[in-house]
């Protein structure tokens, strides 16, 4: 259900920094003997307290320690130093015990402490152990704010005391191996695996200065090799850091070592190695139950995790009693909630347990009735709340793709209790539910994963942005030259503003900060007249279709029997007649035959899900065809006007076209030979040369119709050298059409990093690099339109969700203005394309809407295609997603152009007439 170090990350991370101070240089003895021992002593058996892991116990004497300082000498050493080694230590065991909100007020007064010590110290020396200190105790806010969830302002938190360290320790200094462990850590539980990787191996190089570190540095190995299914190397890694613990232990177990325990469990159920799993999970789960053991907190994590041990291995009823023990340090009140970021912390564990048990019911239950149903949907609702709630704390899009992805099985299990009570009941309401669930989690990973760049967006005045900026530069930020204050003081400034934004700007508040599940309401009344949606959504590996028109809506479980792997061999084979006409129709039986007699409309509105992104779905076939020219008369390209969509929630959109007085603009750059030349002569150093802007095949033909019909349709076109990203930002919106022939780039993997390729503008020699236009740039521009046209686009390999690229590509694209988007879902031969494109835009001048026109293009098309280009990798891929409507468009010559003509017909007659009398 979470990645590795997921859960048990926050504990061993924080753990790892009381260690990390001693590395520092932290004494114990830095005071006057005389007089100290009393404080001295609270201090020490604090100290034991805490190695004990009795925490409160160690919070008491620590305070006691504190209050004995305050009565001493009035000295740096006694106001600042040691009082920062107090505060620290208390901050540290608050955290550790759940106690989130006053864990950070104390570090934030540990940090100022220390900041006072480096101005005030008695010496240099001194004054550079407090400007480590301070640094230290930075590290730990920022392992703070990653164990509520918040990595993006941990992750900066802690680079910055990173990038301070550089500039005055050598870089083999261990306290720059343990910032780069922690940099690593971070990334890792924020997926950045890479990152995660880069900075852990760095910090191993130089592992044998810090000992102690070594066992923790190996387990954040080895869970980003388990991260990336590198199986062999992370068993090899956790087996040799189980090694050390093994050989170190001596009969207590530190909290580093039980969330080590806990990882390695689940690990080894992972790749199905029962009885190791449970023996560690076991183990750890038995030290904490002893009674002399007393943090409820890692407690409950531990009975968690071995009930997460037994679902994983099946064993429902031990994950059932193990759940309802975790579960009962809520109800019995075990973990106190003493503010927001305790309930943040404490609270955000109950959903993983709620799913827990209401899943092995789930799995336990044979014959499942209404009430036994609404009572798990109970349960799973509850935790969804939770995290609602949570979710109103994330201040990044980044943080609530982790929380939604983190909790992804509890969303999966949700819709079906929502579908099994809507197939026994056949109560609408829990239809609309499933969908509205699926529709939201899907819109808000899709928009997440576009917002993790730093996202400029338009529609928006520049100072609200600014602002949106700068209280999250408040909350993430730290300087030399002013305390923590300021950080905790924007929390309610922020809450306010996004208040305010919701008031102000819902369609961008919508964008960034909406809720995890969004109502879909009035849906059929939002359906336009005469058409049919079919939302095809899968929940975990079970698909279903939901029909609804304006009179009718209809869910249905459909088989998905090796549908990906179907899908996957018509994109490999599209010119294959024996692999490709078997699957078209074996493909309308599994997604089509089903539904055929709800689907009464000739417009259809198709919602892909997942693989089905990569189907054409007007190629299927309701019989086996022997010829691809039989696609004209046998498929549902011959009975239906499809269009696509990537969410239900668009349907709520104003579908009312907005009228432009420009008709139509076109870019094209064509990329020929004299273009590449000119741009390798403008380059002056060859290490700045775009080899790839070199290797961009001609497109003779988009830039031939973009011209031909920039004339006809009075509009104006940018063709070659001067089709470029400045231009085309400068001068593409509110036009009834927005041409774009040029290649694109589709980008699966990171959907954010999709673009279009413009011409290099070497009239700038600062801009000549500048001539892609990525799909988070697109955000930020004013594309408004009736239909923008993007054909030849190649998709990026590999996949991180099928079709992501795309819609990236026209999510963008909507935001950004345009009503509709024509695009291509492989990459499509130029010739045929243009070829469609201008059928198209004949039908469009006859008043057709945009889907028939289309629908028609396609036709006509295939009507006199031969050899080859009839098959459907040259035609299939160019799809319409979004409104529909028709455009109006002129369908002649100008009447002023007529009147122009005619009155110099009748200047030339009265000329020569007059010659004539002459």
């Amino acid at each position: 259900m979470t990645t590795s170090l997921g859960r048990f990350g926050g504990l061993l991370l924080i753990l790892f920094f009381f260690h990390g101070h001693n590395l520092l240089g932290q004494s114990d003895t830095l005071i006057d003997a005389t007089g100290q021992k009393e404080y001295e002593r609270f201090k020490a058996i604090g100290i034991a307290k805490q190695n004990a892991l009795q925490l409160d116990s160690s919070i008491y004497y620590f305070k006691r320690s504190l209050s004995v300082l305050r009565t001493l000498e009035k000295s740096p050493i006694n106001q600042f130093y040691n009082e920062g080694f107090l505060k620290n230590r208390i901050s540290l065991n608050l955290f550790n015990s759940g106690q989130t909100e006053a864990s950070i007020t104390w570090m934030k007064e540990a940090i100022f402490a220390y900041q006072e010590y480096s101005i005030h110290g008695e010496n240099e020396e001194e004054k550079l152990k407090g400007k480590k200190r301070r640094l230290s105790c930075i590290d730990n806010l920022g392992g703070f704010y990653r164990g509520i969830g918040e990595n993006e302002r941990g992750l900066e938190l802690v680079k910055y005391s990173y990038n301070e360290k550089l500039k005055f320790l050598e870089d083999d200094d261990p306290n720059l191996a343990i910032s780069r462990l922690i940099i690593g850590h971070i990334s890792l539980v924020a997926r950045d695996f890479e990152e995660a990787g880069v900075y852990t191996d760095k910090g191993l190089e130089h592992i044998d200065k810090i000992p102690y570190a070594h066992t923790y540095a190996l387990m954040v190995r080895a869970s980003i090799y388990e991260n990336v299914e590198d199986f062999e190397n992370a068993q090899k890694t956790y087996e040799a850091c189980e090694a050390i613990y093994r050989k170190d232990f001596t009969g207590t177990y530190s909290l580093v070592f039980l969330d080590a325990l806990a990882e390695m469990s689940r690990f080894y159920a992972k790749i199905g190695q029962n009885e190791k799993a449970i023996t560690l999970a076991e183990e750890s789960y038995n030290f904490t139950k002893k009674e002399t053991f007393s943090n409820d907190l890692i407690t409950f994590n531990h009975i968690e995790n071995l009930a997460f041990i037994h679902f994983d291995l099946e064993d429902y009823q031990n994950a059932l009693a193990y759940s309802n023990e975790a579960l009962s340090y809520f109800s019995n009140q075990n973990l106190s909630l003493n503010g927001t970021l305790d309930s943040i912390q404490n609270e955000m564990r109950k959903p993983r347990a709620l799913y827990l048990r209401a899943k092995s019911q789930y799995h336990l239950t044979d014959k499942k009735d209404k009430s036994q149903l609404v009572s798990l949907l109970k349960e799973a609702q509850t935790a969804l709340s939770i995290l609602d709630r949570r979710k109103t704390n994330t201040k990044t899009q980044e943080d609530l793709n982790l929380l939604l992805i983190d909790n992804n099985d509890l969303i999966n299990f949700t819709k079906q209790l929502r579908w099994d009570l809507y197939a026994i009941t056949e109560d609408e309401a829990y239809l609309d539910d499933m969908v509205s669930l699926h529709e939201s989690a899907l819109y808000t990973r899709i928009r997440s994963r576009l917002n993790l760049k730093n996202v400029a967006f338009s529609n928006v005045p520049k100072t609200t942005l600014e602002r949106e900026s700068l209280l999250k530069e408040q909350l993430s930020a730290y300087n030399e030259d002013n305390s923590m204050e300021h950080f905790f003081k924007a929390n309610s400034e922020w809450n306010a503003f996004l208040d305010s934004l919701k008031r102000n700007y819902p369609r961008y508040y919508k964008m960034r900060y909406m809720q995890i599940e969004q109502p879909i309401d009035n849906l059929q009344q939002n359906i336009p007249d005469h058409t049919t949606v079919v939302r095809y959504l899968f929940v975990e590996e079970e698909l279903y279709v939901l029909v609804v028109s304006k009179t009718q809506k209809k869910m249905i479980a459909l088989a998905s029997d090796k549908l990906t792997e179907n899908i996957l061999l018509l994109g490999e084979n599209q010119g294959d007649l024996k692999v490709v006409l078997p699957l078209y129709h074996l493909l309308y039986r599994q997604l089509w035959q089903p539904i055929a007699p709800l689907v009464t409309t000739k417009k259809v509105v198709i919602v892909p899900d997942g693989a089905l992104f990569n189907l054409s779905f007007e190629t299927l076939t309701p019989v086996e065809i022997t010829t691809f020219q039989d696609l004209t008369t046998q498929s549902l390209l011959a009975k239906h006007s499809l269009s696509y969509n990537y969410s239900l929630l668009l349907l709520h959109e104003d579908q009312n076209t907005l009228p432009y007085e420009e008709n139509f603009i076109a870019f094209a750059p064509e990329f020929n030979d004299a273009m590449k030349k000119e741009y390798q002569v403008a380059i002056s150093d060859s290490i700045d040369l775009d080899k790839a802007y070199l290797t961009l095949l001609p497109q003779p033909f988009s830039a031939a119709i973009a011209k031909e019909y920039s004339e006809r349709f009075s509009g104006n076109s940018f063709l070659n050298e001067k089709s470029t990203k400045q231009l085309f930002t400068a001068n593409a919106k509110e036009h009834k059409i927005i041409h774009i022939g040029t290649h694109a780039e589709s980008n699966n993997l990171n959907p954010e990093l999709s673009r279009l390729v413009f011409a290099k503008n070497i009239v700038d020699p600062n801009k000549l690099a500048d001539n892609y236009l990525y799909t988070y740039e697109i955000y930020n521009q004013n594309l408004s339109s009736n239909l923008a046209i993007l054909t030849a686009c190649e998709t990026g390999k590999p996949t991180f969700q099928p079709g992501e690229g795309m819609i990236s590509l026209a999510h963008a694209f909507n935001y950004a203005g345009s009503e509709s988007i024509l695009t291509s879902l492989w990459k499509i031969d130029e010739k045929s394309s243009t070829e469609i494109i201008g059928h198209f835009y004949e039908n469009l001048k006859k008043g057709m809407s945009k889907d028939e026109a289309l629908r028609h293009a396609k036709l006509t098309y295939l009507s006199a295609a031969e050899g080859r280009t009839v098959e459907p990798q040259y035609w299939a891929g160019l799809v319409l997603m979004g409104d529909v409507t028709p455009i109006d468009l002129p369908t002649g010559t100008p009447f002023w152009i007529w009147i122009l003509g005619g009155a110099v017909l009748l200047i030339i007659f009265f000329y020569f007439l007059k010659r004539k009398r002459a």
